[in-house]
């Protein structure tokens, strides 16, 4: 059950867009974005040093991913037959111009949205051409421009602001949009301040030297957990008000472009207020399954094995599994103008 306060939304910029009232059938789903929707490419450049793939590289279908097992947008190709072509790198950004991070295992930056996944798609689609009339694009980035080691610690370039992340990932759309996309379902920026690695104490946090993917935090804002908190949270709800006004007078620019604007983060605040309805009990919307010892992480165990689909966090920063399931079946409704956690711009 949908809370009463979703309501599907649409704005007719125009006349023709108003008479075209859904997405076209979708055939084809090219996703941009970081772990929370990378299905393995990252390893592709640990794996060759640092090397991109080649031309044409399609990454195999994998259930290793940051959920602990299949990533939300092959859930969507599972459950409704489109091909998915996934872009998308563990790590990544929308611009190393913005907020770049170093990344050891390649001795390079993660490679990001504009700079990197961005041109692949472009190189890929010279080469086996996509129809841009049956395919949805999709951009869902956000967590790691926002979160430690840029924007939340002050580690991005010099004068660098919220509204360039925002313009970054509206301009990412343009460059697509000049590609020949015209279907897209623009992501918004996860709860993050309710994630185990910024939450605030007493919902099951990662303090102390227990840091995996946030090393610097013991020191940060004096380990200060609800200032952290805090400041994840203003971040997360001004990037993503942001792109609320932004959107519409952008999505009239593009003649002939269908967008809608999903809201990723309502989704899965209902999953955490409403664990009844989405989950399998006994709950768990405060910890996460997947626990390692740092620094290393070279081993790790999962707390319940038992109960997988209880859970809302796979691990201290990623969703699991579940609550990808539940993205999928959004973002699939959204395809078809059915979601009520989607805003469409025609």
């Amino acid at each position: 059950m949908l809370r009463l306060a979703h309501v599907l939304v649409t704005f007719c910029l125009t006349a023709a867009t108003c008479a075209s009232t859904s997405f076209p059938h979708i055939t084809d789903l090219v996703t941009f974005g970081d772990s929370y929707t990378d299905e393995g490419r990252l390893g592709y450049f640990i794996n060759h040093n640092g090397s991109a793939p080649p031309v044409g590289y399609v990454p195999p279908i994998s259930n290793a991913t940051s959920t602990g097992g299949y990533i939300w947008p092959r859930i969507v190709a599972n459950n409704t037959g489109v091909t998915l072509h996934d872009y998308a790198v563990s790590g990544a950004v929308c611009s190393n111009e913005l907020t770049p991070r170093y990344f050891a295992g390649i001795n390079a930056p993660f490679p990001a949205v504009q700079e990197y996944e961005i041109p692949a798609f472009i190189a890929d689609n010279k080469a086996k051409p996509v129809n841009p009339a049956t395919t949805m694009f999709s951009i869902w980035i956000g967590t790691n421009d926002l979160g430690n080691g840029a924007i939340l610690t002050d580690e991005h370039l010099p004068g660098v602001t919220l509204v360039n992340v925002t313009d970054c990932v509206v301009d990412a759309v343009q460059k697509l949009y000049n590609a020949g996309a015209r279907n897209f379902i623009f992501q918004n920026v996860a709860p993050l301040q309710y994630v185990p690695q910024y939450a605030l104490p007493g919902r099951d946090e990662v303090s102390g030297s227990n840091q995996h993917y946030f090393p610097t935090k013991p020191t940060f804002l004096g380990g200060n957990l609800t200032a952290i908190s805090d400041r994840m949270q203003e971040l997360v709800l001004t990037t993503n008000q942001i792109w609320k006004y932004q959107l519409p007078s952008f999505a009239a620019s593009l003649k002939d472009a269908k967008i809608a604007y999903f809201d990723s983060y309502n989704v899965i605040l209902d999953i955490i207020k409403n664990p009844h309805e989405f989950l399998t009990a006994p709950y768990n919307t405060t910890g996460y399954e997947s626990h390692c010892t740092p620094p290393n992480c070279t081993t790790s165990y999962i707390w319940d094995p038992t109960h997988p689909n209880g859970y809302v966090w796979y691990d201290e920063l990623h969703p699991s599994q579940r609550t990808d399931t539940i993205i999928a079946e959004e973002f699939a409704k959204a395809m078809k103008k059915q979601s009520n956690y989607a805003t469409y711009y025609f």
